[in-house]
């Protein structure tokens, strides 16, 4: 489910949301959808490009020209100017400025992918009621269950469970770990979720 619809954009950073939303036609639903599929398909892209760039100049081409799009439309500036330089610079052949540009993507990013998961979480978060409280058992139970899903990569399985404890009321100070955990899942990016919550689990499998 979306983040409910709300008068004003939020603060995102390294987004323009004003902007944004006025491109789409002020259509928060579409703004929540545009943001989740960027968050979810275009985190790994700088790396995609550094890859390609050593064995297929068209294809990082390609690809940086799509990221350059993407940012562009979601009036994020910054990293659409360094998107462009770069595409600009795989055009012209100019190898020197690859590492510097590749650099500030790579980082640049996942961290607006980031900070766009953190701003539908807590959109999410605020609109929906709040759920039963759980006990720290009950958690920990989920969380071993859930481990065993994600190192057999069941997509259903692992949605389930994450869904189940999405609906409770984790206390405060877990909430920005599972977020993240559950962003992860949600990414299909199974091993660096059990590779997150390996931590919080005191029996190795």
């Amino acid at each position: 489910m979306e983040p409910r619809s709300d008068d004003q954009p939020p603060a995102i950073p390294g987004i323009d949301s004003a902007e944004f939303l006025e491109r789409i036609g002020e259509d928060m639903d579409l703004f929540w959808e545009v943001l989740g599929e960027f968050s979810t398909s275009y985190r790994d892209t700088p790396a995609q490009i550094a890859a390609a760039l050593e064995r297929d100049p068209t294809a990082a081409k390609q690809l940086a020209h799509t990221l350059k799009g993407v940012l562009g439309n979601l009036a994020a500036t910054e990293l659409f100017a360094a998107c462009k330089a770069l595409d600009d610079a795989i055009r012209e052949s100019r190898t020197e400025h690859y590492p510097a540009l590749l650099a500030t993507l790579s980082q640049g990013v996942p961290i607006l992918c980031d900070a766009i998961g953190a701003a539908r979480a807590g959109q999410a978060r605020s609109d929906a009621p709040p759920g039963p409280p759980i006990s720290s058992a009950w958690l920990a139970e989920h969380y071993a269950a859930l481990r065993i899903a994600l190192q057999g990569h069941r997509a259903r399985d692992c949605k389930t469970l994450t869904d189940a404890i999405a609906a409770t009321s984790l206390p405060a100070a877990e909430q920005p770990f599972f977020d993240q955990l559950r962003a992860l899942v949600r990414a299909y990016r199974f091993k660096e979720a059990e590779d997150l919550l390996e931590p919080r689990l005191n029996v190795r499998p």
